[in-house]
């Protein structure tokens, strides 16, 4: 009798893993933009938003 040799799909497993790091990404974008806002806002606005853009990017880069 001979042994059939059986392979795993693991494509979908792949996928998945993409879909879920397309997802990270937003959430962590959302949550600069959101950090960003807050920060100009508590500064009366006096910078430009790509100055409060870096600083809420460095600040969540921190904890994620």
């Amino acid at each position: 009798m001979k042994k059939k040799n059986f392979q795993v799909d693991d494509s979908r497993e792949k996928s998945l893993g993409s879909l879920l790091g397309v997802f990270y990404e937003l959430e962590i974008h959302r949550v600069i933009e959101l950090q960003a806002y807050l920060l100009a806002e508590k500064d009366g606005f006096k910078q430009s938003p790509l100055h409060y853009w870096l600083l809420a990017e460095k600040e969540v880069h921190q904890y994620f």
